[in-house]
């Protein structure tokens, strides 16, 4: 990258490098790709296969997944903390109450109770960033000494 098009403002200690970055990106919106399409699919019993868990746990499960990689997306850029989880849950409990409402345009039943599965999920997903986020940060951020030297020397 040249000099011109990077930003004058440093990221922050925590932040990935750019490439991590996009790849969370990725990984969180080819998620939420396939969680919709397998949401809304008419026959889900083809996609789970007979001897799959019961549809509350698949609901628990699907969220946390969403949750927990938009989670690391928007932490991988630093600065994680209580309110960036809070910033990330409530347009993701918006996301699974739409696609709870629209399920039956292709012949699904919309349950609240499912969406409340959902939120579960996105609460252990977002949770899970959380707790990851506050152990690995001091692994990855050097601590500096009074000075500003910093102590990992």
């Amino acid at each position: 990258m040249t000099d011109a098009r990077r930003s004058p403002i440093p990221p922050p200690p925590d932040a990935l490098p750019g490439l991590w970055q996009r790849v969370f990106d990725l990984l969180a919106a080819a998620y939420a790709c396939v969680l919709l399409y397998a949401t809304h699919h008419p026959r889900p019993g083809e996609l789970v296969g007979p001897n799959a868990p019961g549809d509350k746990t698949l609901h628990v499960v699907a969220y946390t997944l969403l949750g927990g990689a938009v989670a690391a997306a928007v932490a991988s850029r630093g600065r994680w903390s209580w309110r960036s989880a809070a910033a990330v849950f409530v347009p993701l409990a918006l996301f699974a109450a739409v696609d709870e409402i629209t399920q039956p345009l292709f012949g699904r039943f919309a349950d609240v109770l499912d969406w409340a599965f959902d939120e579960l999920g996105l609460v252990a997903g977002i949770g899970a960033v959380t707790v990851a986020v506050s152990l690995l940060r001091p692994i990855l951020i050097p601590r500096t000494g009074r000075r500003g030297a910093s102590t990992a020397q």
